[in-house]
């Protein structure tokens, strides 16, 4: 290794860097997923709701609900992502209304 040089801190320029589960959950958000969090911010819950919810099951043992659909993953870290369907099954868990989309009008 070659000697090092000794500078003053204010001549160095700092590269901000974000986490890589940040840059995952970004990933995310590009593709058009939410995250747990963006999630639990969406229906005014904790996000422990939606990670519990995530895990739940009926009695015969199988999921209760089917999301999350998707995930991001890079080495062992993975970020999961909810895609709409996700959203509108949680929507009518939550009792709130799921927007449907209208078709045209027949003549």
């Amino acid at each position: 290794m070659g000697k090092s040089q000794i500078v003053d801190a204010s001549e160095v320029n700092r590269i901000p860097r974000k986490a890589p589960a940040t840059r995952l959950a970004e990933s995310l958000r590009t593709e058009g997923l939410l995250t747990a969090e963006d999630l639990a911010a969406h229906f005014d819950v904790g996000i422990e709701t939606i990670r519990r919810l995530a895990r739940k099951k009926n009695e015969d043992g199988s999921k209760r609900f089917k999301g999350p659909s998707k995930a991001a993953r890079s080495g062992d870290l993975h970020v999961w992502g909810y895609t709409p369907e996700d959203v509108d099954e949680l929507a009518t868990y939550f009792g709130q209304p799921v927007p449907r989309k209208r078709g045209k009008k027949k003549a």
